[in-house]
């Protein structure tokens, strides 16, 4: 019987000396209370939802990794923090009770259940509003994106968690981040996309007619990253997660390329759990965050908000400007050489004579972002021009070079043409090479577009046969080619502004 009894106690006593009292108590869960700043808060770990509310109790598996908590809150931007497990259980000291000096058994008890987290968090108190487009302002549509960043202004740095979170600056740079990150300027133009195309700045449902009332443009250029991995050593494992920091640059521009206004921000993420499977994701995450971030405090901006309320065109009064009237162009030959190449700095589009000694009409957004315009003439020479008239409502211009033309297109007073009547749209298409070229269609329709008709055509046309001509059979002119602001990415349909509406939109008379 004596024998037995010691066994039993051997065999009760065995578990507590070579295992850990916390380990083995302690559940296998945590429940974590997550304050908000309302009741409309949703709450996530682990892209798994735990509640809604100002106060959520979240549960949090005791498993030493780092968790990842998420806030999303309707009209808000959606706030990211970490939570990992950084003290001992209280039943850490029932690993000391039955042994008195027997030291070893303590030690022993450290597996993840043997550590907590703390027991609350503050996650989306300082969520930043986000500006949704509202129905009376502009879209705005992505113009371009650039890492425009040199090697050295990509920096790695780790931090202790806890200097970190005092703010004492001791980073150990770990040099260029460039090698081991496979982002690249897709995910920039993704995640710009993404945040239009989500607040209903791009719209998906008529893209055809765009003006400068109803339109704008953006771009951005992240010009430094420092991504900071932040560590701690806590339940005998490292818990990290990262914060990336930007320098980003925001320009919006209105329909004609032409800046109206761009900010400098230094713009910074939440926290995001680095795991070492998922350290891709987590700077690319990051990094979106961050660019979100910027964003919305760009378009919260006063400027910005003033420039993206829509404005109704405008009555653009101009002194009559008295030119010449040309001998009228009687063949489709006679139009070629009527018609000219504009170079510009961005490009290339296309014009018309309509005087004998140099005044050229072209659509205003082929000239619009440029002081160096170049005409090229049919007979390959060139002349520098300067721009004489302007409306951007109607998107004419009237520029001057210096020349004595033969021929020139006659500006008709009254509509001449029709429905169904064959017509032919000269210009430069896609190159300068391929200058005066010619392609036939016939008049498919009319539009109304913002109080204005225009032509619709079936002819082909690009963006390099804006501010051709469109012509009849016989060469008489009856518009002016838009491939941009009416007709971008539309296939098998082009757009022209009728050639009788120019003596009023520009000012001119003969």
């Amino acid at each position: 019987m004596k024998k037995f009894l010691q066994r039993a106690l051997i065999v009760m006593v065995a578990p507590l000396m070579f295992t850990s009292c916390a380990s083995i108590l302690n559940g296998k869960y945590q429940k974590v209370t997550v304050k908000t700043a309302s009741s409309d808060s949703k709450v996530y770990v682990n892209d798994e939802l735990q509640g809604t509310g100002k106060t959520v109790v979240a549960k949090m598996r005791r498993d030493a990794s780092v968790k990842q908590i998420k806030v999303e809150r309707e009209g808000y931007k959606t706030d990211y923090k970490v939570h990992f497990q950084d003290r001992k259980s209280p039943l850490y000291i029932m690993s000391w009770v039955p042994f008195g000096v027997l030291f070893y058994p303590p030690f022993m008890d450290h597996g993840p259940k043997a550590y907590n987290y703390p027991k609350e968090i503050s996650v989306g108190k300082k969520m930043p509003e986000i500006h949704t487009r509202a129905e009376n302002e502009k879209y705005v549509y992505l113009k371009n994106t650039a890492f425009d960043v040199k090697k050295e202004d990509i920096k790695y740095t780790v931090i202790k968690h806890k200097n970190f979170k005092k703010k004492k600056d001791k980073y150990k740079d770990q040099g260029n981040a460039k090698e081991d990150l496979k982002f690249d300027n897709s995910i920039f133009s993704d995640a710009v996309s993404e945040i239009l195309k989500n607040n209903n700045y791009i719209d998906t449902t008529n893209t055809i007619f765009r003006s400068n009332t109803n339109s704008l443009y953006l771009s951005a250029k992240v010009s430094k990253v420092k991504f900071e991995n932040v560590y701690a050593f806590e339940a005998k494992s490292y818990m990290r997660y990262l914060i990336t920091k930007l320098d980003i640059e925001w320009e919006i521009f209105d329909l004609y390329n032409q800046s109206k206004y761009k900010h400098t921000y230094k713009a910074e993420s939440g926290e995001f759990a680095l795991r070492n499977n998922n350290r891709e994701e987590a700077f690319k995450n990051s990094l979106e965050d961050a660019i979100s971030s910027s964003f919305f405090e760009f378009m919260d901006s006063k400027t910005v908000k003033e420039l993206i309320e829509q404005s109704k065109e405008k009555e653009i009064k101009l002194d009559n400007l008295q030119i010449s009237k040309p001998q009228p162009v009687t063949s489709l030959s006679e139009a070629m050489e009527a018609t000219v190449t504009i170079k510009v700095k961005e490009g290339h589009g296309s014009g018309c004579f309509i005087t004998n000694n140099g005044y050229i009409v072209t659509n205003f957004h082929v000239v619009s972002a440029s002081d160096d315009i170049t005409v090229v003439t049919k007979d390959g020479k060139e002349y520098p021009a300067t721009i004489v008239r302007k409306n951007e409502f109607s998107d004419l211009a009237l520029i001057k070079i210096d020349i004595q033309n033969e021929f020139a297109f006659t500006l008709p007073s009254e509509k001449n043409y029709e429905i169904g009547e064959d017509i032919f749209a000269i210009g430069t298409p896609k190159s300068i090479e391929l200058g005066q070229s010619l392609s036939k269609g016939i008049i498919s329709g009319f539009r109304t577009y913002e109080n204005r008709q225009i032509i619709q055509t079936d002819a082909s046309v690009n963006g390099g046969n804006s501010g051709g001509a469109l012509v009849n059979k016989e060469g008489s002119f009856i518009g002016v080619v838009n491939a941009k602001v009416f007709g971008v990415g539309v296939e098998g349909l082009g757009f022209s502004i009728p050639a009788e509406t120019i003596f009023t939109d520009l000012g001119i008379k003969y």
